[in-house]
C-alpha cells in the first residue's frame, strides 16, 4: 500500500531523491529513514521517494541522488526527453505501467546482464536512470550512485568450486572494490566451514587460516595456500597468529559475542583489517552497528547478498 495517497504525487519537488530497497527489507529501510529524520515523501514497495539524502542508507540497494521530475504531454514527448540524456538509460519499474513498456520498445536501453567476476570489476559504463510513477512526468537520474544498475549485483556464478553460496558476499567485496588485497597478505578466515569464503581468499592472498571446528569441503581442503585448523573460532589465541593482516568472519553469531571478538583481536594483536558479517534474529540493531562504526576507519555495508545482515569492513593499519 502506497505511503501516501497517490495525488501526493502531484505536488512532488522537481529535486528529491529516489531510494530503492533491498527486496523483503523495506521495512528495514523506512524505520532507518525515521531514526535519520528524513522526509519520506512517497513509498511504495518498490521505491522510495525522499528528501535530499547525503549519503546512500544501508538498507537501500541503490540510490539516485538529484532526481528530476520533467513533465510531458505526450509520448512523443517523453521519448525527445529520454533520447536527449547524454547516456544510456536503465529502467526500473516501480509500478506496471503500460506507458514505459511502449517507450521502452523505442529505447536503447542498458540491460541487466549478469556480471563476470573480476578483481576489481572493469565495469564502468555510464548510464541514467528513469521511472514513471504517472502518466505525465519522468522522473529521470542523471547520475545513480550504484556502479551497476540498480545496484542488481547477479554474478555468473561458479557452481562447482564453492561449497556454498557464502563466496557470493566476498566476490562482491571483493569486486566491488570495498577492499584491496595484496599477494603478500596473510588472512584468518573465522568460522569457515564449509569455505566458500577460505576458497575466495586463497586465490587473492599468500595464506589462509581457515578455523572451524567443523571440517572443510574436500574441494576446499585440498587447495596448498589454506590451513586447515580444527578449533573454536573464540577461543584460538591471536599470538599463535603474529603473521595476518587481514581477519575474515561469516560467522553465526549475535552482534555481540562478534564485538566481543573483534574487540579482543583489536586488542592482542596487531591486525586492523576486518571484513565480518554481522547477522541478525530479528530486526537490525541499529545501536549495535554504531558501535562497530566507533573503530577508526570502519564502513558497514549491506551487500546485495547479505541477507538479514550486513558486512562491517575496517581497513587500517597494520
Amino acid at each position: 500500500m502506497d505511503y501516501f495517497l497517490q495525488p501526493l504525487l502531484k505536488k512532488l519537488p522537481l529535486n528529491c531523491d529516489i531510494l530503492i530497497p533491498f527486496l523483503r527489507y523495506e521495512n528495514e529501510l523506512e524505520h532507518e529513514l525515521i531514526l535519520s529524520k528524513t522526509e519520506i515523501i512517497f513509498k511504495n514497495s518498490k521505491l522510495f521517494i525522499v528528501a535530499p539524502l547525503a549519503k546512500k542508507p544501508l538498507w537501500s540497494q541503490d540510490w539516485w541522488p538529484q532526481v528530476q521530475k520533467i513533465p510531458f504531454k505526450n509520448k512523443n514527448e517523453a521519448l525527445k526527453i529520454l533520447k536527449g540524456q547524454k547516456n544510456r538509460g536503465y529502467y526500473y519499474a516501480a509500478i506496471d505501467s503500460p506507458l514505459a513498456t511502449s517507450l521502452r520498445k523505442d529505447l536503447r536501453e542498458l540491460k541487466l546482464k549478469r556480471i563476470e567476476y573480476q578483481v576489481p570489476s572493469l565495469f564502468d559504463f555510464k548510464y541514467f536512470s528513469w521511472t514513471l510513477l504517472e502518466n505525465d512526468s519522468l522522473l529521470i537520474c542523471p547520475h545513480p550512485v550504484s556502479q551497476f544498475p540498480g545496484g542488481w549485483h547477479e554474478f555468473n556464478e561458479d557452481k562447482s568450486s564453492p561449497p556454498n553460496r557464502a563466496y557470493l558476499k566476498l566476490w562482491e567485496v571483493l569486486a566491488l572494490n570495498y577492499i584491496e588485497l595484496k599477494k603478500e597478505d596473510v588472512a584468518i578466515d573465522l568460522g569457515s566451514s564449509p569455505g566458500g569464503w577460505s576458497w575466495v581468499l586463497s586465490e587473492q592472498v599468500a595464506k589462509v587460516y581457515s578455523i572451524d571446528k567443523a571440517p572443510l569441503e574436500p574441494q576446499v581442503s585440498g587447495i596448498k595456500n589454506i590451513l586447515y585448523e580444527a578449533h573454536d573460532a573464540f577461543t584460538i589465541k591471536p599470538t599463535d597468529y603474529p603473521d595476518i593482516t587481514w581477519l575474515f568472519s561469516d560467522i553465526i553469531c549475535t552482534p555481540e559475542r562478534l564485538l566481543e571478538l573483534v574487540e579482543f583481536w583489536q586488542t592482542h594483536s596487531r591486525v586492523r583489517n576486518f571484513v565480518c558479517t554481522i547477522k541478525f534474529k530479528g530486526e537490525c540493531d541499529f545501536d549495535m552497528l554504531k558501535k562497530f562504526e566507533k573503530f577508526e576507519g570502519s564502513r558497514i555495508i549491506h551487500l546485495y547478498h547479505n541477507k538479514n545482515e550486513v558486512t562491517w569492513i575496517r581497513k587500517g593499519t597494520s
